[in-house]
């Protein structure tokens, strides 16, 4: 009975730990030293040959004792710290002079990593080269198009590297790649147009490709140099080499180039706005070695392809969009003539389909759905609108393979297989939707890519594909994808309509706070005539009664019933006082009680005389106080002020003030105080009209009254809970 075959674990690669190989290929050297001290923490490589000692004796020796004073100078030139991987020049093999090696430097996580390689005679001098690369910087920039642009550089770069085959590897949507652009050998089969799984280049190893953008195997038939020791001692750690050049590289990459048939490869990252767009990809039949110079010339045509690439991707995408906000104006325009949003919407249906290309185009308003050209049925319509309301509003939803999230599109997969759609309302609701009919495409992979890797050894251990012969797929119920611009102007389409229909909201709130506003203008001038009406009669009646009181006062020669006059007169005055504030004010649930205190003050000093003037002042800050709540306030206060007047001084002039604060319980703390004689240890006011008001009106207030009195003078402090009175 035969075993079954163990399922291959794909996502094994992608957990694999390529950036800690723990080895290194075996052309150069490598140590890793204390950037400090510069000993020697581990080394890899043939040493023997270039510095006379075996690799395993390296270790705790000086940077200096092993490769001379030469490479110290250049560490120490070069500066600290080194970020990024940096060419020092080349130094004599302490062990061959006649031998030169390529220094390169960087850091990581606090390890200086030095990197020795063979060093090549280049055939051109510096000028020749920077020349060469101008020469190529120029032929990309001549490029009229994305397509052109990418085939001038895989031949340029043919040119200029000597590989038997560069091809311009781009990353898709999917995570799949393909041969875009290939410049080869006359006897290699072509790999143009090829695709490749996303599981041929894990995410750990394109994570590597955005840090270091230059790769380079001269000979996959290496066998990896260990570093000696495996851990730093420092560190205690595996060596993270993802920015070295002779880092070892995962035996699974190794294998698939030999079942390619490749003996040597290089690899150059193309970035593109911070991401991976791709890679060029150089492959040869035999061992190549690609020395430092050649790489630097390497990466910085890399850098100037990836530039040229984004410059072709923006002024397409410019062009684009400027098509397509041409025809959004157009559109707009005939929305702003409905006789409302959601009817401009539903009738306008055939324009919006030259908006985006497309084949047919939908609109659902609630119930009512209007469309045009190829399109599922309303009741597929109205059913894939109700999905799509479930999803992310905000930003346009955009698929070219809708069955993939939504089964039921099977149904209608020849007419719609891609849907584009904004929702612009879920409370209506109202959904926008572009549809693109089915696109049968024939896609010739790089081998079978369901069968990307083959079992391996061992139990779950994998091997690459052996084969690369070119596996036809049909792929159906896919239509042509949407471009970034097509997407991006329907997402600007949705927040014109919204602002066409706020300002439509606007305009119909406009007209009705118009009419609101003219309605109140008509009530408020019906109030002021009423409450002028009001005012006056309650001033009347104030200055009738005030006129009586004064007219009694003259008529009387008893001294005591004229005083009571008198006080009964400035009783009226205070609240006259409260009167005139609260006509004056736009507010008549609340007044302003120290802007009221300093007006009674006023009122009260027409009384007493002028010279009470100076003496008497107000110190007070806002404080709100209830309407019915200051006009007995004011009361109290005035009882308080002429007693002080009357008593403080013995007839005479003196400091008196008021002080109102709001502490923050809301409790409202009013004080009349003076430096006069005091009030005699045994009276306590108590009798007459005065005392006897005063507490009738706190009373009311639900306050207290404290009175402290000594020989320097005597203070009445009036506490009132403002926020239990307000609730009540």
């Amino acid at each position: 009975m035969s075993q079954p075959t163990p399922s291959l674990d794909l996502t094994s690669c992608d957990r694999e730990p390529i950036h800690v190989p723990g080895s290194i290929q075996p052309h150069g050297i490598l140590l890793s030293l204390d950037p400090e001290t510069l000993i020697v923490h581990q080394a890899a490589g043939e040493t023997r040959g270039a510095v006379g000692r075996v690799v395993d004796r390296l270790p705790g020796e000086h940077a200096e004792a092993v490769l001379g004073g030469q490479v110290v100078h250049l560490i120490r030139s070069a500066g600290m710290p080194l970020t990024e991987p940096l060419y020092l020049g080349a130094i004599s093999a302490p062990a061959d002079p006649c031998r030169h090696l390529d220094v390169t430097a960087h850091q990581r996580d606090g390890v200086l990593i030095l990197e020795l390689e063979p060093s090549t005679p280049h055939p051109e001098t510096a000028a020749q080269t920077l020349a060469t690369v101008r020469r190529i910087s120029a032929e990309l920039d001549a490029a009229p198009n994305l397509a052109r642009l990418i085939q001038v550089a895989s031949r340029e770069f043919r040119r200029l590297t000597g590989f038997d085959r560069v091809m311009i590897y781009r990353f898709l949507d999917d995570g799949s790649g393909a041969v875009v652009a290939e410049a080869k050998a006359d006897n290699l089969d072509p790999f143009l147009n090829h695709r490749y799984p996303a599981s041929d280049i894990p995410k750990q190893a394109r994570a590597l490709y955005l840090q270091n953008l230059i790769r380079v195997i001269p000979d996959v038939d290496y066998r990896p140099d260990p570093l000696v020791p495996p851990l730093n001692p420092a560190t205690g750690k595996p060596l993270d080499m993802s920015d070295c050049s002779l880092r070892s590289v995962s035996p699974i990459h190794v294998q698939y180039l030999k079942n390619m048939g490749v003996a040597a490869s290089m690899s150059v990252s193309l970035v593109v706005d911070g991401a991976l767009w791709g890679l060029i990809a150089c492959h040869h039949a035999s061992p190549k070695l690609v020395p430092c110079e050649l790489r630097e010339s390497c990466k910085h045509v890399g850098q100037i392809l990836s530039q040229q690439i984004k410059a072709r991707e923006d002024a397409e995408l410019h062009r684009q969009t400027a098509r397509l906000t041409t025809v959004r104006e157009k559109y707009l325009e005939a929305l702003v003539q409905a006789a409302s949003i959601e009817q401009g919407l539903l009738d306008a249906i055939a324009p919006l389909t030259k908006l985006v290309p497309c084949d047919g185009a939908a609109v659902v308003v609630r119930d009512r759905v209007s469309q045009a050209g190829h399109a599922p049925s309303e009741a597929e319509t109205r059913a894939l609108a109700d999905w799509l309301l479930q999803h992310d509003s905000s930003r346009p939803y955009a698929t070219n393979s809708l069955v993939r999230h939504y089964s039921p599109a099977a149904a209608y997969a020849e007419q719609a297989s891609g849907v584009l759609a904004t929702v612009m309302s879920r409370e209506e609701p109202v959904v926008l939707l572009w549809f693109r009919a089915e696109h049968i495409e024939t896609i010739n992979w790089a081998g079978n890519p369901h069968k990307p890797a083959e079992p391996g050894g061992g139990m779950g251990q994998l091997s690459p594909r052996s084969s690369f012969e070119t596996w036809k797929e049909t792929v159906r119920h896919q239509s042509r994808a949407w471009s970034l611009a097509e997407i991006e102007a329907v997402a600007r389409l949705r927040r014109a309509v919204l602002d066409l229909s706020q300002q439509a909201t606007l305009k119909e709130l406009n007209v009705q706070l118009r009419r609101s506003l003219a309605d109140k203008e008509a009530l408020l001038s019906q109030k002021d005539l009423l409450m002028q009406e009001v005012h006056h009669r309650v001033q009347n009646s104030l200055q009738l009664v005030n006129s009586m009181l004064q007219l009694q006062a003259r008529q009387t020669s008893d001294a005591q019933v004229k005083a009571q006059f008198e006080e009964a007169t400035r009783r009226i005055m205070a609240v006259s006082t409260v009167h005139q504030r609260l006509w004056r004010s736009d507010q008549i649930q609340s007044i302003d009680f120290g802007s009221y205190l300093e007006e009674l003050r006023e009122g009260l000093l027409e009384a007493w005389g002028k010279a009470w003037a100076e003496h008497i002042k107000v110190h007070a800050g806002q404080v709100l106080v209830p309407t019915n709540e200051a006009v007995v306030l004011a009361l109290v206060v005035t009882e308080l002020l002429t007693n002080a007047v009357k008593y403080a001084y013995g007839g005479a002039t003196g400091p008196i003030d008021v002080i109102a604060r709001e502490d923050v319980q809301k409790v409202l703390r009013v004080t009349v105080q003076d430096q006069g004689m005091g009030m005699p240890p045994k009276v306590t006011p108590k009798s007459g009209l005065g005392s006897r008001l005063v507490r009738s009106l706190i009373g009311q207030l639900g306050g207290e009254l404290e009175v402290e009195s000594q020989s320097t003078g005597t203070k009445f402090i009036l506490t009132v809970p403002l926020a239990a009175r307000a609730n009540q």
